[in-house]
């Protein structure tokens, strides 16, 4: 069972079979951990893979476990280190939960994707939000986005603001599909298709209690335990930058 992610490699094959890019396109990794996805694609597919990763400790990991990978320390909120259309497909599996500014992260790979490339998450989901809930988010989201900033407010303040920024399409690590599908448009994505994968969010958590008797260190560990009533499910997810 892969460690960080459900599905092990089931979905990112349906994801990867609708990209259909060829041999050797140029796919970054973002959140690679220790570089089993990159492996995957370069094995499979043929694709020259790059990596980026905020963990040291994992990075030197996967470069003892295989140093033919090209990973090195970095942050999707922040692809300075790639030039704009660099890449012909960008892949965040059980990433964009947990970036601090989810909409950052989407526009940057939108902005290094080269015309015609590829993106595709899979993450949490919540499966029955209404409507309601859905449309407090959103009021409260802008809200907090105009909230302005007092003249002596510390760097500190600042960074745990961005820690629990709330935007519109994620509750508690969780995202709602209409509002994300909708913050892809407004992006300029198009081409936006998703599938509910939950049985592999089931599978994985059954897994992981059989092998290690408890759910800890899991993804998905506060996730299946919602302070709300809203269940959780998980998804796939694939979209295009327009020629």
């Amino acid at each position: 069972m892969n460690r960080f992610k459900p599905g092990e490699f089931r979905i990112t094959k349906k994801a990867i079979d609708r990209w259909k890019l060829p041999n050797g396109a140029k796919v970054l990794d973002i959140g690679c951990g220790l570089g089993e996805t990159m492996e995957y694609l370069q094995q499979e597919y043929g694709y020259d893979c790059s990596g980026i990763d905020l963990s040291l400790e994992r990075i030197k990991e996967a470069k003892e476990r295989n140093p033919e990978l090209n990973i090195s320390y970095g942050d999707g909120e922040f692809l300075d280190a790639f030039p704009s259309y660099s890449f012909d497909g960008v892949t965040m599996e059980c990433v964009l939960s947990v970036i601090n500014i989810p909409d950052e992260a989407l526009h940057e790979a939108y902005c290094v994707l080269k015309k015609g490339g590829k993106l595709f998450l899979s993450d949490l989901y919540i499966k029955n939000p209404e409507q309601g809930f859905t449309q407090a988010l959103k009021i409260e989201a802008a809200r907090q986005s105009q909230k302005p900033h007092g003249e002596h407010e510390c760097s500190t303040d600042c960074e745990e603001e961005h820690k629990n920024r709330l935007v519109p399409f994620r509750s508690s690590g969780r995202f709602l599909i209409e509002p994300l599908i909708e913050q892809l448009e407004e992006i300029g994505y198009r081409n936006i298709y998703w599938e509910d994968c939950s049985d592999e969010l089931y599978r994985y958590t059954a897994e992981k209690i059989m092998a290690d008797g408890t759910l800890e260190g899991c993804l998905c560990e506060d996730a299946l335990h919602p302070k709300d009533n809203y269940k959780t499910g998980y998804f796939m997810l694939t979209a295009e930058k327009p020629n």
